[in-house]
C-alpha cells in the first residue's frame, strides 16, 4: 500500500500543488530558506493633485480640485519576502512569499499587502506548473521607475492575481529559449452592488484565460526579447444591475520587446489593446460604464517605451507611456486619456545602499472637462538585502 501511495501525487512543501511523477519518488530534499527584500523611503513633490499622492496614477481635473503643490513621504514600498527551495523526485520546487505595505492603514501605521504567494514545480524537460498568486502572464515587462506604479494606468498593464499556470520552455540556442505559457486566473471584477455579496468576476463562474509566447536570444549583456500575449474573461453584472444577467467580456492582446542597443544599453516597451481592462490597470482605471440598467465595456489602447543605460554604478532611464480609452464609451467627466514621461537616475553606493531621483510630467484629459497636468519630483533611498 505504501509503495502505491508513493507512486501517486507529490504534494509540494506548501501543501497546495499536486502533480503526477510517473514513478517512484526520491526522498524529498531538505528545504532551503532564504530571505530577501529592501527598505525604501520615497519623498515626492507634485505640482498639482495626483491620485493617489504617495504614487502617481493620473492628475485630478482642476474642475474638481484647484491645483497646488503637494508633498508626500512614505516607506510603504518596503518589501519583504522569502524563497523556499526543495526537491520531490525530478521536480525542483520553489515556494515564494512577498509583501509590501500598501495594504492600507495610517501613514505611520502601514498595513501589510501580499504580493506573491505561490509554489512552482519545474522539471528538467522544460515543463513547470505554478499555483498561487503572482504576476499576470500577460504584459511581462515593467519600466524601471521609482514611482511605485511603474506606469500603470499610463501605458503599462498587468497586475497580480491567483492563478494556476503551465509553462513550457524550449531551448533554441545556448542561452536562448522559446517560452509558452498559459494560465487560468481568478476573474476579478467590479462590485457595483450595495446589498448583495460577490463581484462581477466571481459571478461569471469561470476563470480568465491568459496566454503568452516569447523568444529570448542572448546578445551580450542584454538579451533580445520579443513576444506576444492575450487574455479573455467574462464578468456577469446581473446583481449590479438588479435584473437579467449582463455578461461583458474582458479581453486584450499585446506585444513586448527588449532591444539591446550596445553595452548595457537597451530599449524596452509594450503595446496593447482591448476592452474592460480596469482590473489590469488599463483604460485609466475605467472598464465598465454603468448607467441606470445599462452597461458597456470601455475599449482602450496604449503602450510604453523606455531607454535604459547603465554605466558602472549609475543607471539612467528615460521613458513615456500613454493609455487612451475610447471616448465614445465614456460619460462626461470620465478620464479620456492619460500620459506620462519620465527621467530617472539611480546610483549604487555599495553595501546594498542606493538612491535615485525621478522627474516626470503627467497629463490627464477629461470628457467635457478641464485637462489636469502636473510635474512630479521624487527622490528615493533604498537599502537592499
Amino acid at each position: 500500500m505504501w509503495n502505491a501511495l508513493r507512486r501517486g501525487l507529490v504534494v509540494s512543501a506548501a501543501g497546495i500543488l499536486a502533480v503526477p511523477t510517473g514513478g517512484d519518488l526520491q526522498a524529498q530534499s531538505r528545504p532551503e530558506l532564504s530571505w530577501y527584500g529592501y527598505l525604501k523611503m520615497d519623498a515626492s513633490w507634485d505640482e498639482g493633485l495626483v491620485s493617489s499622492g504617495n504614487y502617481a496614477r493620473w492628475v485630478v481635473s482642476p474642475d474638481v480640485f484647484e491645483g497646488h503643490g503637494h508633498l508626500n513621504m512614505t516607506p510603504r514600498q518596503t518589501r519583504l519576502g522569502f524563497l523556499v527551495h526543495t526537491r520531490a523526485g525530478a521536480a525542483a520546487l520553489t515556494g515564494r512569499w512577498e509583501s509590501d505595505f500598501y495594504g492600507g492603514g495610517a501613514e505611520n501605521k502601514n498595513a501589510l499587502q501580499v504580493r506573491h504567494a505561490y509554489v512552482d514545480a519545474v522539471w528538467p524537460s522544460g515543463w513547470s506548473i505554478l499555483a498561487g498568486q503572482t504576476s499576470d502572464v500577460i504584459s511581462p515587462l515593467n519600466p524601471g521607475t521609482l514611482n511605485y506604479t511603474v506606469a500603470w494606468w499610463a501605458g503599462n498593464i498587468g497586475y497580480r492575481r491567483p492563478q494556476i499556470r503551465v509553462t513550457k520552455r524550449v531551448e533554441v540556442s545556448v542561452g536562448g529559449e522559446v517560452r509558452f505559457e498559459a494560465a487560468a486566473t481568478r476573474t476579478i471584477g467590479d462590485d457595483f452592488a450595495t446589498s448583495e455579496p460577490g463581484d462581477s468576476g466571481a459571478d461569471s463562474e469561470s476563470p480568465t484565460v491568459q496566454a503568452l509566447v516569447g523568444l529570448t536570444l542572448p546578445m551580450g549583456d542584454v538579451p533580445l526579447v520579443v513576444g506576444a500575449y492575450a487574455h479573455h474573461g467574462v464578468e456577469n453584472l446581473h446583481r449590479e444591475l438588479g435584473g437579467e444577467p449582463v455578461r461583458l467580456s474582458s479581453s486584450g492582446w499585446g506585444t513586448y520587446l527588449t532591444i539591446p542597443l550596445g553595452h548595457s544599453v537597451s530599449l524596452n516597451g509594450e503595446a496593447w489593446g482591448g476592452w474592460n481592462l480596469d482590473d489590469y490597470l488599463g483604460g485609466v482605471g475605467q472598464g465598465i460604464q454603468v448607467d441606470s440598467r445599462m452597461a458597456n465595456s470601455v475599449a482602450s489602447t496604449g503602450g510604453w517605451a523606455e531607454l535604459a543605460v547603465r554605466r558602472g554604478s549609475a543607471a539612467l532611464r528615460a521613458g513615456l507611456g500613454l493609455d487612451d480609452p475610447e471616448n465614445a464609451d465614456l460619460d462626461a467627466g470620465a478620464r479620456g486619456r492619460n500620459s506620462a514621461f519620465w527621467g530617472t537616475v539611480t546610483h549604487d553606493a555599495g553595501g546594498g545602499l542606493s538612491y535615485g531621483l525621478e522627474i516626470s510630467r503627467w497629463e490627464t484629459t477629461y470628457i467635457l472637462g478641464t485637462t489636469g497636468t502636473s510635474w512630479r519630483v521624487q527622490g528615493s533611498v533604498i537599502f537592499t538585502f
